[in-house]
């Protein structure tokens, strides 16, 4: 089977696998730490989420809503990921345990790349993931500003999301947006 036709199919069949998990697992409030954070972790997806709709990453139409998008693929990754980890958190010790060591590794992680990026490493991953160039970065402008380079290095430009605000008029169901 031809590569881009394998993950075309494979993507589709995940898009899907999404949607019934959004579909059936049960929405459960945090209670625990780990769910906690958990939660917390996932209302600030769902708010950068938001401002791409409303950038038109999706569907290609600026100032949309969550209720008017037609491609809710990633909607539904996002629920289904927070309804799995919220339930097995809320609903079974082990689970819980090793989505609490998820984040204390994930911390680690960062602190660790972050410790070792050095300014070549990033000026390359950037531009083989994002295919973005960057221009002259002065190596004491890298250090001073090493961690927002390591942020967009990691997840592009949605770390500057978590900052901007959607109109409320435009987003009516944007209740709760972190700062």
């Amino acid at each position: 089977m031809h590569a881009a036709l394998k993950e075309h199919l494979l993507k589709k069949l995940i898009d899907f696998c999404m949607l019934l998990i959004d579909k059936l697992v049960p929405d459960v409030k945090p209670y625990y730490p780990q769910t906690k954070m958990a939660e917390r972790l996932f209302e600030q997806f769902l708010h950068v989420y938001r401002v791409e709709v409303w950038c038109g990453r999706f569907d290609d139409v600026p100032y949309q809503t969550l209720k008017g998008l037609e491609d809710r693929n990633f909607q539904h990754f996002l629920s289904a990921i927070r309804k799995i980890l919220l339930y097995l958190g809320e609903n079974d010790r082990y689970y819980r345990a090793w989505i609490g060591l998820a984040f204390i590794l994930a911390h680690g992680e960062y602190h660790r790349a972050l410790e070792g990026l050095t300014q070549e490493e990033f000026v390359a991953s950037y531009l083989e993931q994002w295919e973005l160039r960057f221009g002259c970065i002065g190596p004491n402008h890298f250090q001073l500003h090493k961690s927002q380079f390591l942020d967009m290095m990691l997840a592009a430009h949605l770390p500057n999301l978590l900052r901007e605000t959607i109109p409320k008029k435009s987003c009516p169901q944007s209740k709760k947006q972190p700062r």
